[in-house]
């Protein structure tokens, strides 16, 4: 029996005014009256269950409105009506069908913008709801918004991944790089999917550096750079009156007008988004013999777009020789090589971006090693194959040089570096991209610097400590808390923390950094000999022989200031073996074999030492000292006339080199101390005579036939007065007289 309209309707609008102000009871008393006249009235159900579940009542709420979803099939709002108590229970699957059946009913209804909210709304409630995905990713597609439909295929892909279904995953990606071909979260899952690593999409460490922005307010990355420069100086090339350049062997070349018209044709096209036309322009001028690396660049980026990576490829190795294109061309080719998923040579390309963008921040002095730092890293990354690691690095590079304002960015933390370093070797941006949240951390360790400059050694220290339990593994927090040790007096602690430092960087295949920790240590403890051969094999296996050998020098001196010349003796024997692989104009085999010849003369162990150092004369025939020390060995041993052979070979050296007045000062200082020496008086007399020096050589001459005479030697010193005669001296008579009576038998008294 039908009801009472009017008593209907009253109920109704009670209801709906009690629901308002939420007096919940009094609203389902009048939908409940409304529903005692008309039970299937879909309006009075949906009342009833709203204020069901306004008053906490969810369980009792849901089948009623069930009921008037089921009596209005084709009204959306009660399916969503069920699908929010649904959700407010926690069936949260159900919860995500009954908005779909929503959506479903909006879009007939061609309520196209209500149906993408409840699509969202049933992702929300169950995030795997394939339907809905595809549903959202159809809209966008046929909406252009590329953004929002690269996140729905990347969220299907993900999907079909954790199903197992990884060649459906990376169709998927495929689709979604046609979008964007350069889409970092894309490129990371594709990644992902190929090697069985984990994502690790938009989740950069420098985000600190680059803050997240909304698409229109993007940063430029290198690539975008070099694409309106190539656009700007193609239209120049347009305008120019003389003709670009062409190749040789060209069988038809173009004409000037004929390559104008393509290049605009081609710029026309890439700038509406015409790839084909694009494309085809681009190679018709490469054809005709045109050299230009912006055709070659712009080229490279419609092949790329089209996701024809080895043709763009070879479009950019030919661009990355010129200057301007050569930035943008090495992202560009790290970008193809990882979507090919060719991680290795990605990382090489990636690498060399950061080396040009980082080397344009540090001083002239810093190059040489951050280049070695970069070259480090490569051969590191390459050696150990470390793939999760090398893509996590490629993908926070990108995100980093996306970044709005990225060239002020780098020069901030270039700052911030350079502060950290200055008790130490230069630090690369790309140990900063290994780091989360490494721009707090950076500023942790500058407000520690600055504590120590206060001398508040202690807060520096709580202030590193604090930043250790965001990034352990951080090394420039533990050279910092090295250095905060060494100022609180706690130098041997300081030693262990940088030899620990040093023996990370050096597992880690950062030998220079290794080196410059391990040297940092023996400044603090020369010592320590544990660290000076660590240091000492690591140079060695770099090939920095010289360096090596200065360590091996400071080895062996420890060892003999502590008295232990054995151990001396051996370290610098062992330095011998390596000695000729060093630097010749370093000498190093005559430093080190005058060390052993010394030990060896402490012990009195001459004729050891004499073949020391006669290895010695033979490496450097001007060695003063290696001579004077053989003339002194060979005089203990009783053989003089071996001392003046080693002299005589000095002296003839000097003399053959040109070096005759070094010669003359070795002599001198000889008779200084051993005046009565006959033999160095007589060469010494001959060499001012050989020089020209006529007084002094007479001088020498008289000094020798005295002393001739007091040793009874008659015939050598007439033969020593002849030659004075010979050179005319002034008192020429006196020595006619003397020379006279020793030719008599008379010796004067």
């Amino acid at each position: 029996m039908a009801g009472n309209r009017a008593i209907y309707e009253e109920a109704l609008r009670r209801g709906a005014a009690r629901a308002w102000e939420r007096r919940w009871e009094e609203a389902i008393a009048a939908y409940q009256q409304a529903l005692a006249e008309f039970p299937d009235e879909p309006d009075a159900l949906s009342g009833l269950g709203l204020a069901l579940a306004g008053a906490g009542r969810a369980g009792e709420a849901l089948p009623v409105l069930q009921r008037a979803a089921d009596l209005g099939q084709e009204n959306p709002v009660l399916r969503e009506q069920v699908a929010q108590v649904l959700e407010r229970l926690g069936r949260l699957e159900e919860a995500s069908q009954a908005y779909l059946q929503a959506a479903d009913l909006y879009l007939r209804q061609q309520a196209s913008s209500l149906a993408v909210e409840r699509w969202k709304d049933a992702i929300r409630t169950d995030p795997s709801c394939i339907t809905a995905h595809v549903n959202l990713l159809r809209v966008y597609l046929s909406q252009q918004k590329h953004r929002e439909a690269i996140a729905e295929y990347l969220a299907l892909a993900t999907l079909y991944r954790d199903r197992g279904e990884t060649e459906k995953a990376m169709e998927l990606c495929q689709y979604a790089l046609k979008l964007d071909p350069r889409h970092p979260d894309v490129l990371a899952l594709m990644d992902a999917l190929r090697y069985g690593i984990p994502t690790t999409v938009g989740t950069g460490p420098l985000e600190a550096f680059a803050e997240e922005l909304p698409e229109e307010q993007s940063g430029e990355n290198p690539v975008e750079t070099a694409r309106r420069t190539a656009l700007a100086q193609l239209a120049e090339v347009v305008f120019e009156e003389t003709p670009p350049q062409t190749g040789p062997l060209i069988l038809r070349p173009l004409s000037k007008r004929e390559i104008d018209t393509l290049i605009s044709r081609g710029i026309d096209a890439q700038e509406r988004g015409d790839i084909d036309e694009g494309i085809a322009c681009y190679e018709e001028v490469l054809r005709g013999g045109v050299i230009e690396p912006a055709v070659n660049f712009n080229l490279g980026l419609l092949y790329q777009q089209k996701l024809q990576f080895e043709n763009a490829i070879a479009q950019f190795q030919q661009s990355v020789s010129s200057p301007q294109y050569r930035l943008g061309s090495l992202f560009a080719l790290g970008e193809c090589y990882r979507a090919l998923g060719r991680i290795d040579e990605a990382l090489t390309y990636f690498l060399e971006v950061l080396k040009i963008v980082d080397l344009s921040t540090v001083r002239q002095e810093q190059a040489d090693d951050l280049i070695r730092l970069y070259d480090e890293l490569a051969h590191t990354y390459a050696a150990r194959g470390e793939r999760e690691q090398a893509v996590e690095f490629i993908n926070t590079l990108i995100s980093f040089l996306s970044a709005k304002g990225w060239e002020d960015k780098v020069h901030q933390a270039r700052q911030r570096l350079d502060l950290l370093s200055r008790e130490g070797p230069v630090l690369s941006l790309a140990e900063m991209l290994t780091v989360p949240g490494s721009e707090r951390i950076i500023q942790s360790i500058g407000l520690a610097q600055e504590y120590l400059r206060r001398n508040m050694a202690r807060a520096a220290m709580d202030e590193l400590m604090g930043a250790l339990e965001q990034a352990p593994t951080f090394l420039p927090i533990h050279r910092q808390i090295g250095e905060t040790l060494v100022a609180m007096g706690r130098t041997e602690q300081a030693v262990g923390k940088f030899l620990a430092i040093a023996d990370t960087y050096r597992v880690r295949g950062n030998f220079s950094q290794a080196v410059a920790m391990y040297e940092r240590a023996l400044r603090l403890a020369p010592m320590n000999i544990t660290a000076r051969l660590k240091l000492i094999d690591l140079l060695v296996s770099l090939g920095e022989i010289d360096r090596a050998l200065e360590h091996y020098l400071a080895l062996g001196d420890a060892y003999y200031q502590m008295a232990q010349l054995d151990q001396a003796r051996e370290k610098y024997n062992e330095a011998l073996q390596l000695a000729p692989r060093g630097s010749p104009d370093r000498r190093w085999e005559v430093k080190f074999l005058h060390r052993i010849g010394d030990i060896d003369l402490q012990r009195v162990e001459w004729r050891r030492a004499i073949s020391v150092y006669e290895r010695i004369r033979d490496l450097a025939p001007d060695d003063e000292k290696a001579r004077f020390t053989l003339m002194n060995l060979y005089e203990r041993l009783g053989r003089p006339d071996r001392a003046l052979v080693e002299l005589d070979g000095l002296i003839q050296h000097c003399v053959q080199a040109g070096k005759t007045q070094k010669a003359i000062s070795v002599l001198e200082r000889l008779v200084q101390e051993k005046p009565d020496a006959i033999p160095i008086r007589a060469r010494l007399a001959q060499l001012y005579l050989n020089a020209g020096r006529k007084e002094e050589g007479l001088r020498e001459l008289d000094i020798l036939g005295d002393l001739q005479l007091q040793a009874g030697k008659v015939k050598e010193a007439i033969a020593t007065i002849q030659v004075i005669l010979r050179l005319r001296p002034p008192n020429a008579d006196a020595y006619r007289e003397l020379l006279e009576q020793l030719q008599a038998g008379q010796i004067p008294g």
